[in-house]
């Protein structure tokens, strides 16, 4: 299947409508890290170069506008990136009235026209054909290079991109590079492939799960985090206090049987950090034992932390089990919000082969037996 490139298309004086996913973590309207603003120059930098206007667009945390006609919160404003452009020395504006912007859309092609926050505006997450239209006029060209948002159906991702026909839209290079690395998971991955899973919540990973261990794609899964609690329960092992998903137990166990049917190993802890009974991180014995399965490994993908990294007392696990990954001979592509983060906080991210800018769109990509078609963002850039 080709897909549909910014390259393909004659940017000269026309008016590029930008989707991204600039919803950098912020404290405090700070921004505590920028890897997705640095992930979508190489889009913008060529559109400038060609001669193109760029009309940025992006959502910021999840604000509840559906109940108020004039939105606004500071803390999540778009403003708050306009000057992590100017620092590094892009020209741009900030717009919050769209009627004003669709009048600033025809001036200054050297400066980028930065949108409020979309999720401000209630037609964006109502799937709304007259805010699509609306936004519509803001652009010749549509570009979706917003991958974290390409599992969703909101209204600049999907009704937007049909508004415009199929020698006006493409994806920009940030999802062009996703969809590439990605595959290589999909696709007769270097065996032994092994999954490094964590985090909270294992109904995100169950897509996922049942796909790979269908499929045989995977040699081991490797699991940590608080979901590590659920496969233990349902191994009849005491987890103390720790607290695990409600239902959980049943799929961790449907999962470890399927696994088992299909000869693929997995993986739980043998020992943890505790702080008040409760699980906080991998123990030592542990991350020795998963080293020995990460050194045999010649695909990784990590997904989700083993433990409360952002913490002194618990971030050795997923350190550790980084630092091995990122020292490994093995093909590493580290996906989600959590582990991407934790990658950058503890300086591996040079040593991993790729980072991936999604959360469940990553997991959705990769559990998907067809993602151009049952991805909402991929498929109206086809359609």
């Amino acid at each position: 299947m080709k897909i549909p490139k910014i390259q393909d298309l004659d940017l000269e004086h026309k008016r590029i409508f930008l989707r991204a996913d600039l919803n950098v973590p912020l404290k405090n309207r700070q921004i505590l890290q920028d890897f997705k603003l640095n992930s979508i120059l190489p889009t913008i930098d060529y559109i400038l170069k060609n001669g193109g206007k760029v009309i940025l667009a992006t959502h910021i945390g999840r604000p509840d506008a559906k109940s108020q006609t004039n939105f606004f919160d500071e803390n999540l404003s778009t403003k708050i990136i306009q000057n992590w452009f100017r620092q590094k020395s892009y020209k741009i504006k900030y717009e919050v009235d769209l009627k004003k912007a669709e009048l600033e859309s025809n001036q200054n092609f050297d400066e980028i026209l930065l949108l409020e926050n979309l999720r401000f505006f209630n037609g964006e997450q109502e799937t709304n054909l007259e805010f699509a239209k609306l936004l519509s006029k803001l652009g010749d060209i549509y570009i979706n290079d917003a991958f974290g948002v390409c599992h969703r159906d909101d209204t600049s991702v999907t009704l937007l991109a049909r508004q415009f026909d199929k020698k006006h839209k493409a994806f920009g290079f940030l999802i062009e590079k996703e969809i590439e690395n990605l595959e290589k998971l999909k696709n007769n991955p270097k065996k032994p492939f092994i999954l490094i899973l964590g985090g909270n919540k294992i109904k995100d990973k169950i897509p996922l799960l049942k796909n790979f261990i269908s499929q045989k794609r995977v040699n081991s899964i490797l699991i940590g985090g608080a979901i590590a609690n659920s496969f233990l329960k349902a191994q009849s092992k005491d987890i103390d206090k720790s607290k695990i998903e409600e239902n959980s137990i049943k799929t961790a166990k449907e999962i470890l049987e399927s696994a088992q049917k299909n000869s693929i190993k997995v993986l739980l802890p043998k020992d943890f950090v505790k702080v008040n009974d409760e699980n906080v991180d991998i123990g030592s014995e542990t991350i020795n034992f998963f080293d020995t399965e990460i050194k045999r490994a010649k695909t990784i993908f990590v997904n989700g932390t083993m433990g409360i990294y952002e913490r002194e007392e618990s971030a050795n696990g997923t350190k550790q089990i980084l630092e091995r990954v990122a020292n490994s001979n093995a093909f590493s592509i580290v996906g989600g919000g959590d582990a991407v983060a934790a990658t950058f906080l503890f300086n591996f991210q040079k040593q991993m082969n790729f980072l991936s800018t999604g959360g469940g769109a990553t997991l959705t990509f990769l559990s998907d037996q067809n993602p151009f078609l049952e991805m909402p963002g991929l498929y109206f850039i086809f359609k």
